[in-house]
């Protein structure tokens, strides 16, 4: 009797393991939201699969360097942005590829050396800001009691290693090869990204909300502030082409908003990323990409309204519960334990 009372709690641990989370909302985020990947393909087994590996593994991978190493938040954007390089450039070779250029409506618009600069700096954007930090701050949210240890131990991490690292043999659609010497370049740049990530990774202190009243519309604008960044950004980097503008300025223009956003979330923030602050960040980014699922939608993929739906459900759970669900860097130790036995 004792082990069948004991049964729901230890699936209900299960079911919401931070591993099992990651593996599925990386995927989701990364494929889904953009409707890269429409959420009834995405559902089938070989693409689950082969995204858990990509994506999942991926944040995965760089909550627990981030968080083994001390490294903070700055460091885990920084690892955003490795990902970013190592998924574009070396896996699917969408920096590289003039059919996704095409159909992307952006066209040899900033190309490169045989590299698309707008596309590149946007995906990277996008998976350095939703595919890895939405992802993992989403679960350590959502899966509270993970926040101060490994979610894995040392072999689980090499064994997501070694299935990141894997993803560009699975994947076999390289339409475009570029010169060998390009691809080692953006090797150098992933290699380059990841050491800066432990140069400049950092905890920051602690900031507690002041209690003006000034500082708390602030707070409640970030949400506003990133949703409009984000949508700034979007629609700048897919209409810039056809202005026929010089491309470094274009490119320029597609990122200020980004700019604007790192600029101002930081000065108006009162809590830490992990914080209640965070959490209204994360949830105007994913209004953004509400709309942009239903967006798609009218254009006849229908299936993209199950994306809104539920991207719309978490946004609104995770911004009631904010005060309760939300914490600060102060809280986590630097440096997690060495013991590979406190990973789950």
């Amino acid at each position: 009797m004792a082990t069948k009372r004991g049964e729901p709690s230890r699936l209900r641990r299960a079911a919401t393991s931070p591993v099992l989370l990651i593996l599925l909302i990386a995927p989701f985020f990364g494929e889904g939201l953009s409707g890269s990947t429409p959420p009834l393909d995405l559902l089938l087994p070989w693409n689950l699969a082969f995204m858990a590996a990509l994506y999942g593994c991926g944040a995965l991978v760089c909550r627990e360097v981030a968080h083994r190493f001390g490294l903070g938040f700055t460091g885990l954007v920084l690892l955003g942005v490795a990902y970013a390089v190592w998924e574009e450039a070396l896996v699917d070779r969408y920096w590289f590829l003039p059919q996704f250029w095409e159909d992307s409506g952006i066209g040899s618009y900033s190309v490169v050396w045989h590299g698309n600069v707008l596309l590149a700096a946007h995906l990277t954007v996008f998976h350095a800001a939703i595919s890895i930090c939405a992802s993992v701050l989403v679960v350590e949210w959502l899966a509270p009691r993970g926040r101060d240890r490994p979610w894995i131990g040392r072999p689980g991490l090499v064994i997501a290693g070694l299935l990141l690292a894997m993803t560009p043999l699975i994947y076999g659609e390289f339409d475009q090869r570029p010169p060998i010497p390009l691809l080692v370049a953006a090797g150098v740049l992933l290699v380059a990204v990841v050491v800066t990530a432990f140069l400049m990774g950092r905890a920051r202190p602690l900031r507690r909300c002041p209690r003006s009243s000034h500082d708390r519309r602030a707070c409640r604008g970030l949400a506003v502030l990133a949703f409009t960044c984000v949508l700034a950004h979007w629609a700048v980097t897919y209409s810039i082409a056809e202005t026929g503008l010089t491309w470094p300025l274009g490119v320029a223009l597609a990122l200020l908003p980004v700019a604007v956003g790192l600029v101002l979330v930081p000065r108006l923030a009162v809590t830490g990323p992990y914080g209640s602050d965070g959490v209204r960040v994360v949830v105007g980014l994913l209004s953004f990409f509400v709309l942009l699922a239903l967006l798609v939608a009218l254009l006849g993929r229908y299936d993209m309204i199950l994306s809104a739906l539920f991207t719309a459900w978490l946004g609104r759970r995770l911004h009631a519960r904010r005060a309760s669900i939300a914490f600060d860097v102060g809280d986590i130790p630097q440096k997690a334990s060495r013991d590979p036995r406190k990973g789950l």
